[in-house]
Order: structure tokens, then C-alpha cells, then sequence
């Protein structure tokens, strides 16, 4: 299924990457690798909770075209990285992040950005405030799940924001018992495209995927090493979708303007939450690229 994605970006160079086996403490992670391994800088891209790493190849495959080495990690849970409940979790999502890029830069020394999509938006920075050897953080959403304001745009009911307090209880009582992660959150409002939401949507590897409760009870309440005003270790890119009507630009910005970092930030014009769009498209990459560049130097 994961190859019908290409097909929501038109003009997109497309390739076959090669996927790899990492292991880690509290598991093994499914990992695309694209581009030349003697590239001068990684990439690192980090999906949110309905996505994985092969679903965003197309994207990948332009970055390696550009000389840059990209890795697309499936988190514990998703994609081809089967998990045992209790690594499927933001915390552990972090961990596992962290021992890549730590294994990535023992082998061969070299910048390091993160790309995080959605809550892996979040989830990169969570990764950039501790790693190292991360230059610079580039996301396409910077939402902090912990505001209010977020969990009311993210949780679909106001009686499901209620129950946030008790999920980590919750989660301890139910193990191993996964939920369909669309009855939480607004999968529906994934993409301007209801073909491309549709797709999302019935992927077992993806938004179909039924994740651990205490998933969701570690994504509103994991704190950063650093909050934003202190955060300066890199620099930031928002490239955050105009057109989002699940995480709007504008709770993003509650998050992107307390950053003490130096940073830009850029409207992909056209842009549902996933974004396939043009122009948007093009200006994520006319961007992201000058981004990685100024890094590489």
C-alpha cells in the first residue's frame, strides 16, 4: 500500500530505498535509507501518528537527488517496526530516535537534521533539545501537545480532553490492549485530498493502525530537556501547511515564537496537514534546501 502515496506527488522523483534493520535497546526498527552514504549530511525524517517512513519516499527521494542522505525510521508500532506495548510510546519514540542518530554519527561523523511531520514535528524537537549531533531542526508542524489549545485541536471530543489526566493510570491497567488511533483524533482532517485522507485512513500501518493507550497518554504529557526559550542548540524551519484545518499555523506559532533559536518560518501555500499540494510543494523544497545547505557549509 505504501507505494500508492507516490501518487500524491505529482513531478516527484521516485526511487527504491534501502531498508535496513536497526536494533536498539527496546527493539528493532524498520529504517529506508536514500541517497549516497558518503553524503555530507543526514537527513532524518520523523512521522507522526498516522504515517511511517515509507510513506513519505517521494519526499526522500527529491533530498537524495540533492546530495543528501535521508533516513526514514518506521517508530515502534508503525510501518515494519513491530513493538511491544510498552516501547509504543512517545518517550521510547524519542529513545529510539536518539540511539539512530547516536549509531548513524559513530559510524561516520556528519551533520545531522531532523525533518518532523505532524506530531513528529513535536517529537523532533524533543530529540534536537538532547542529541549532540543534530544541526538543525526543520518540521512541518510545532505544535506542544501539552498547551490546551493543542489538545483541543488534536483530541476529538471535548469529553476525550477530559479523560487526559487518567490515561497514564489507564494505560497501566490495560497494557496491551490498542486502540484504533482515528477515535481519538481528527485522522478525517488529514489532507485537502479525500482520496489521499481516505488512503491514510484504511492503512494498517498508519492512520488504520491500533495503537497502545498509553501512546496517546505519553503524547500529552512528555516534557522537552529544554523549553523553547531555552532552546538554541540549532536552527529551526517551520514549514508549516497554510491550509492546515487539523493543526492550524496559528497554534503552531504559540510553540515557533518562544523559540530562542535562530529561526525562519515559511507558509506552504495551498497545503492540507499532509502536504502534497502546489505551490506548497515547491516551497517546501525551494526552503528546505537552502536550509540544509547553509547547515552543510
Amino acid at each position: 500500500m505504501s507505494a500508492r502515496y507516490a501518487d500524491f506527488f505529482p513531478g516527484q522523483p521516485t526511487a527504491t530505498p534501502r531498508s535496513e534493520a536497526f536494533r536498539w535497546a527496546g527493539g528493532t526498527l524498520r529504517v529506508d535509507r536514500h541517497g549516497p552514504r558518503q553524503a555530507p549530511l543526514t537527513v532524518v525524517l520523523v512521522h507522526g501518528a498516522g504515517g511511517y517512513g515509507r510513506m513519505f519516499a517521494p519526499l526522500a527521494a527529491a533530498l537524495a537527488d540533492a546530495g543528501h542522505e535521508v533516513l526514514a525510521p518506521d517508530l515502534p508500532g508503525y510501518g515494519l517496526s513491530p513493538a511491544h506495548w510498552a516501547q509504543v510510546d512517545y518517550a521510547a519514540w524519542k529513545r529510539a530516535l536518539l540511539a539512530l542518530i547516536d549509531a548513524e554519527h559513530a559510524q561516520r561523523a556528519r551533520p545531522i537534521v531532523l525533518l518532523g511531520a505532524s506530531i513528529g514535528g513535536y517529537l523532533a524537537y524533543l530529540v534536537a533539545a538532547e542529541s549532540p549531533w543534530v544541526r538543525g531542526l526543520a518540521a512541518t508542524t510545532l505544535a506542544d501537545p501539552r498547551d490546551p489549545v493543542v489538545q483541543a485541536a488534536l483530541v476529538r471530543q471535548p469529553w476525550m480532553r477530559a479523560l487526559l489526566p487518567t490515561l497514564r493510570p489507564l494505560s497501566r491497567l490495560t497494557r496491551g490492549l490498542r486502540v484504533p488511533v482515528r477515535w481519538f483524533t481528527h485522522m478525517q482532517r488529514m489532507s485537502r485530498d479525500p482520496a489521499l485522507t481516505a488512503l491514510v485512513c484504511a492503512d494498517p500501518l498508519g492512520g488504520g493502525n491500533r495503537v497502545p493507550v498509553g501512546l496517546l497518554a505519553s503524547l500529552f504529557g512528555t516534557a522537552p530537556a529544554l523549553e523553547p526559550e531555552q532552546f538554541q542548540r540549532c536552527p529551526v524551519l517551520m514549514l508549516h501547511p497554510a491550509c492546515d484545518d487539523w493543526t492550524p499555523v496559528a497554534i503552531s506559532d504559540r510553540f515557533y515564537q518562544r523559540l530562542a533559536a535562530p529561526k525562519q518560518r515559511v507558509l506552504l501555500d495551498g497545503c492540507g496537514h499532509f502536504p502534497v499540494e502546489q505551490p506548497g510543494l515547491d516551497q517546501l523544497r525551494d526552503a528546505l534546501l537552502p536550509f540544509l545547505q547553509r547547515i552543510d557549509r
